[in-house]
């Protein structure tokens, strides 16, 4: 019998009586891994009370109900059954709606149930006028036509009034029926669509509106009046003004008062103007229309003379050339009585200032040197961090940054700038990308610990990676050259190809049973060659080693070898996720902004209704040295879908130093109580002489331990050593766990608890 979803609901419901048959699927279903996480899956989607169902009108294989009807009914076309298969896989929705729906039909099938004989026929008939009514006379008429009495005589038409049905025999139990009426729910796709649509746009109109007050006040001034040009043309206003009478002064006066308003506050000197609006305004107005200006007032003592042209009428003036623009009033003095250079248009200058180069107060924006009066200014010696390079847009994906100032970790936006001696850190599921000048581009795959260094005396970019993933290429320059400090190995890396690619992997070892705080893990690093030709030149080595493509060169303390890959890593594509996890990296992200620590916004999140995001948060907490929520994750049986991954953090969290170790020993006292030591002892892992001397039957013993925590560890051992499962689930009752122990101690029995694939520094080339 073939594994597919179809049996394994079968198998899953009792519904195979074949006892062959059902042992064949359970082998299948032991050694296949997919399986074993099909049925965790399957049993774990039908137990989530706010999952939630597919839409009633959904169209297309999977979504429309009559396709899950069709496949449960054994009606859906062969060729059609392994793309709605595939659609529950990959959905926990569709796959809890076919396993629901399945196990309803099974209770039914094995007659654990009882169904209404008519029930098929009214649901048939819901949301048609008079079709129950109408089923029920069909089926009357049926009745009667089948009688023995009714046989051989003439069709007599139905009277208008249906008769009393006859008393019905012993054996018929009659239950009364109550009125029938189309649930709620069933109305919904009868409703009218107008109201919702009518409520959307009226929401709308009132946000535009807002947004549109907020712009400005509704006359010619506004934004969107000059964008529809309800204003009339500059042209048309000076063929007007040529053509009528000239307006006096008073036409301007309220315009030219508002103009004078604005640059006051603009102006970063508090002096103000020798001429008052009003005369200002006269003398802009008697300029328009050609009339005489007066004379300006005497000059006060120690002020400067006004140079302020006229102002024009924005309609008829010409708008002049920069390069004929006459000099315009300085809006204040420095304290050494240097006037400011006529660098800005009147009325243009900034109202922030600040301190330029040469020492003096100035306008954000930077002199040219040849107009600056006191010459070029001279580059201030550099003293503090450099930039190298800069975030890339990278969204959804992100990473953080240390603050020495608040002493955590901060979310990048895009574009921003990054420092010499930045410390960096990405979350796993998450593939952010940065570029270091001069066109080196980096993306990160998963977690990882970066810190950037400033370039060398020849331009050349560095950086460091404690630990993580990385993929690494130029910008199409042949010879480039970045210098890589992985782990503590120093080294350069050489592009010969100006499509030349890479990829890095820096991981530790530990070998299994081997205490963290008492050994540090090994260094374990993995240079490819994804595209092109690179060369590697270890730091203080004379000569460079070449990778080709398809090669990886492997360095694990002092040995280093170079050997050819069969199949690149997965990560290298970005196929090592679930999809899961990828909804889970889409959801939490919003969360994480850049005005919060990140700390605080990861602990807001652990407190998630979903598990998903949940667990991710808690992942992420872990490499930042927080690990409080990851323990309590394992006892906490609506994570069971996440322990696995949850371990794999665990572990990877011990090997990154004893320091850290020491960290994790602690939280497990604190809240883990007396099992403390023993789920610390459990995080080691087994070497082989451990299994052999006894700890193999520990590990059995403790899957039936009352404790949670332990069971879950005592597992991920088993599993990780054996690589099976035997269908135990750590999250069940003792007696559902009865039958998964029994086996696991046949193979404590044979012998059988031993290493199928001895852990090893090259493990991560699969």
């Amino acid at each position: 019998m073939r594994l597919t979803l179809r049996n394994m609901l079968a198998y899953l419901n009792n519904i195979i009586e074949d006892p062959a048959e059902i042992e064949e699927l359970r082998r299948k279903i032991e050694e296949s891994e997919f399986a074993t996480g099909l049925v965790h899956r399957i049993r774990s989607a039908t137990n989530r009370q706010k999952l939630g169902a597919p839409s009633l009108e959904g169209r297309g294989i999977g979504l429309d109900p009559n396709s899950v009807a069709e496949y449960l009914d054994n009606e859906l076309p062969p060729d059609r059954v392994p793309d709605l298969e595939k659609v529950c896989v990959e959905s926990d929705v569709h796959l809890a709606e076919v396993a629901s729906c399945y196990q309803i039909l099974a209770l039914y099938i094995k007659g654990t149930v009882e169904a209404d004989a008519g029930l098929k026929d009214r649901i048939r008939q819901i949301g048609e006028p008079g079709g129950v009514e109408q089923a029920a006379a069909e089926r009357a008429s049926s009745r009667r036509a089948a009688s023995p009495t009714a046989a051989g005589a003439e069709p007599v038409p139905p009277p208008a009034v249906m008769p009393p049905p006859s008393p019905p025999p012993p054996s018929v139990v009659v239950r009364a029926r109550k009125p029938f009426e189309v649930p709620e729910y069933l109305r919904v796709g009868q409703r009218g669509k107008w109201k919702p649509l009518a409520m959307t746009l009226l929401l709308a109109f009132v946000l535009s509106a807002v947004a549109l007050r907020a712009m400005g006040p509704f006359d010619r001034h506004h934004p969107l009046m000059r964008l529809l040009s309800v204003s009339p043309p500059a042209v048309e206003v000076a063929r007007e003004a040529s053509s009528t009478p000239a307006a006096g002064p008073e036409a301007f006066v309220e315009e030219a008062s508002e103009s004078l308003a604005m640059d006051r506050d603009a102006a970063a000197s508090k002096e103000t103007d020798t001429a008052s609006p009003l005369a200002e305004a006269s003398e802009t107005a008697a300029s328009a229309n050609g009339a005489k200006s007066p004379q300006p007032p005497p000059e006060q003592p120690g002020k400067q003379p006004s140079e302020r042209p006229d102002r024009k009428d924005p309609a008829t003036a010409e708008i002049p050339s920069p390069a004929t623009a006459p000099p315009t009033e300085p809006r204040g003095e420095p304290a050494d009585g240097t006037p400011f250079p006529p660098s800005v248009a009147e009325g243009d200058m900034p109202a922030e200032t600040k301190t330029m180069p040469n020492g003096r107060a100035g306008p954000v924006e930077s002199l040219d040197a040849e107009d600056d009066p006191l010459g070029p200014p001279t580059a201030p010696a550099v003293t503090g961090p450099v930039e190298v390079g800069y975030v890339k847009l990278s969204e959804p994906n992100f990473l953080v940054r240390y603050v020495a100032e608040s002493a955590d970790w901060f979310r990048l936006p895009a574009r921003t700038r990054l420092l010499s001696n930045d410390r960096l850190l990405v979350f796993p599921t998450y593939r952010p990308e940065i570029v270091l000048t001069p066109g080196v581009q980096v993306v990160f795959a998963g977690p990882s610990s970066v810190q950037t260094r400033p370039h060398n005396a020849q331009g050349e970019p560095e950086l460091a990676i404690e630990y993580g993933r990385a993929l690494i290429a130029t910008a199409g320059v042949a010879g480039a050259r970045i210098h890589l400090d992985l782990a503590g190995r120093k080294g350069s890396v050489t592009f010969q190809e100006a499509a030349s690619e890479m990829a890095v992997d820096v991981s530790h070892f530990l070998p299994p049973g081997v205490n963290p705080e008492l050994e540090s893990a090994w260094p374990v690093i993995h240079i490819y060659t994804t595209i092109g030709r690179i060369t590697w030149q270890a730091a203080g080595s004379a000569t460079s080693t070449p990778i080709e493509q398809g090669q990886v060169r492997v360095i694990v303390g002092d040995q280093a070898e170079t050997m050819a890959v069969v199949q690149p890593p997965a990560w290298m594509q970005g196929t090592d996720l679930r999809d899961v996890d990828r909804l889970a990296s889409d959801n939490l992200q919003p969360f994480i902004t850049p005005d919060r620590p990140v700390s605080l916004a990861l602990r807001e999140r652990t407190e998630d209704r979903k598990s998903e995001i949940r667990s991710l948060a808690a992942r992420c907490l872990a490499y930042l040295d927080s690990f409080e929520t990851l323990v309590k994750e394992f006892g906490d049986d609506r994570q069971r879908s996440y322990w696995t991954a949850e371990y794999d953090v665990l572990r990877q969290t011990l090997l990154r130093s004893p320091e850290t170790a020491a960290r994790v020993r602690q939280v497990l006292e604190a809240f883990c109580g007396t099992d403390a030591a023993e789920l610390y002892r459990l995080s080691w892992g087994y070497s082989v002489e451990q299994l052999r001397d006894g700890g193999d039957r520990q590990l059995v013993d403790l899957l039936d331990h009352d404790s949670l925590r332990l069971r879950v560890f005592a597992f991920e051992n088993l599993n990780r050593i054996t690589k099976k499962t035997l269908l135990y689930m750590p999250e069940v009752s003792a007696a559902r766990r009865k039958s998964s122990i029994q086996r696991w101690k046949e193979q404590l029995q044979n012998g059988a608890i031993v290493y199928e694939t001895l852990p090893s520094p090259l493990q991560n080339l699969r």
